[in-house]
């Protein structure tokens, strides 16, 4: 190794005497070629802590040909170099509090805000939701009129569904639905569902018996 040279100079060198450019050199040694550059360049804010970088140097070395010692010594000669005088701050400084942008004090405060409302509004979002069907009560239920009023209570919160319709729910959380029925068996599925949350049913299989004929 030619002592005199810099870094960056041995390694183009080196590269250039065995044919290799950066992207070959990143697949023989399976470092990121953008560490290779900065590695090259010094460019100490774009590579990871010191052991690792030590390691990309034994790989390169090992590839290269080189000196794996005499090129880690080079490269820590050179980085003192680059951070001495003007480079340097008192410790005191290099863990100091930047200013933020205010688009990153707008995108913490939008964050912060977004945190704030899912905590708020989790139990509205995720959860089981209420349904209790009050007419008819019972699961199988005889009925002589054509029509009958479909009663009960669930969320405003919650989607309610009465066989795939929707159905209104109040502010007091009652829902009634008029209801025509066919003679025989009606089945009747009530459907509640939460936004993120799970669904729960309900059946009611109501019998019509039409009254003299009535249909």
């Amino acid at each position: 190794m030619e002592t005199h040279k810099d870094l960056k100079t041995l390694l183009d060198d080196a590269l250039e005497l065995r044919n290799v450019n950066h992207e070959r050199l990143a697949e023989l040694t399976g470092i990121s070629e953008r560490y290779l550059w900065a590695i090259q360049n010094l460019e100490v804010d774009k590579l990871p802590a010191a052991p690792y970088v030590r390691g990309y140097l034994k790989k390169i070395s090992e590839v290269l040909h080189l000196n794996h010692d005499e090129l880690w010594e080079m490269y820590k000669k050179a980085m003192e170099k680059k951070t001495a005088g003007r480079y340097d701050t008192l410790p005191a400084n290099r863990f100091s509090i930047r200013h933020l942008s205010r688009r990153e004090l707008f995108l913490l405060g939008a964050g912060a805000l977004l945190i704030l409302y899912l905590i708020i509004n989790l139990p509205r979002l995720i959860g089981k939701p209420t349904l209790v069907v009050t007419n008819p009560t019972a699961p199988i239920f005889a009925f002589f009129e054509k029509t009958i009023i479909l009663t009960g209570y669930s969320n405003q919160r919650d989607k309610l569904t009465v066989n795939g319709e929707e159905i209104f729910i109040s502010k007091t959380g009652e829902f009634s639905k008029e209801y025509s029925l066919q003679p025989g068996l009606n089945k009747i599925e009530f459907k509640a569902k939460r936004f993120l949350g799970k669904e729960v049913s309900e059946i009611r299989e109501i019998i019509y018996q039409p009254i003299n004929g009535q249909r």
